[in-house]
């Protein structure tokens, strides 16, 4: 079975379409069903399901699938942080605490990037998990790359690249224009996920380099 963790922010649902594609009717979207382990109830999931895709912990499902083929994306922190407080200011969800936050005490981009759940938030969604765990990790700013990959790793028909989804239609640059006070005040808060994204832009040039002998 595929566990595909959707980290807020980083192409999960451009990626739900190419899930969509795979595995049709036995696809499972996971939003708000089960988020941690603790909410676990294997009658929440649909019979033949081949692949969960959604908003939850990288272990919620540990006791239910012995051996899965973990998936995620992640992006640079920074933009990561940037883009979820602009969505929240776009379309909030007042459920959403540190959503819910940002409007009632009218937070900056600092202040909303303090809220400690804003803080390593791609860590904490892959609950601490080794890279190695993971079968793959994509690269929401190399989206199209990291389809390439993903469609040779699993033997897929190449996956579609198609439009982006869920983007801010304001933002025109590929990173957000911020101040370096600014920039190293983020980064300074997340320095978790830093090093994972590290990991996983190196872990996708190898792949890279590999593919491109092969094929040579």
């Amino acid at each position: 079975m595929v566990i595909s963790i959707h980290v807020p922010k980083c192409a999960g649902t451009s990626f739900r379409n190419v899930l969509s594609d795979q595995f049709g009717s036995r696809l499972w979207l996971n939003y708000g069903s089960i988020f941690t382990e603790a909410d676990f109830r294997p009658e929440l999931i649909p019979e033949n399901t081949a692949c969960i895709h959604g908003h939850f912990l990288g272990d919620a499902f540990d006791s239910f699938v012995p051996r899965p083929h973990y998936m995620t994306w992640v992006r640079h922190p920074v933009d990561r942080v940037v883009s979820n407080y602009y969505h929240c200011l776009r379309s909030p969800d007042l459920r959403d605490d540190c959503c819910r936050r940002l409007h009632e005490e009218k937070l900056s981009l600092r202040a909303f990037a303090e809220l400690d759940w804003m803080q390593n938030l791609a860590t904490r969604y892959l609950a601490g998990k080794a890279i190695e765990t993971f079968n793959f990790v994509g690269i929401a700013e190399r989206f199209d790359e990291s389809l390439l990959l993903l469609g040779r790793a699993f033997g897929w028909a190449t996956p579609p690249c198609g439009p982006r989804e869920n983007t801010n239609p304001d933002r025109l640059t590929p990173s957000y224009p911020l101040s370096s006070a600014d920039y190293n005040h983020l980064l300074a808060h997340n320095q978790l996920d830093l090093t994972f994204y590290r990991t996983a832009i190196a872990r996708l040039g190898d792949a890279l380099k590999v593919a491109a002998a092969r094929s040579a």
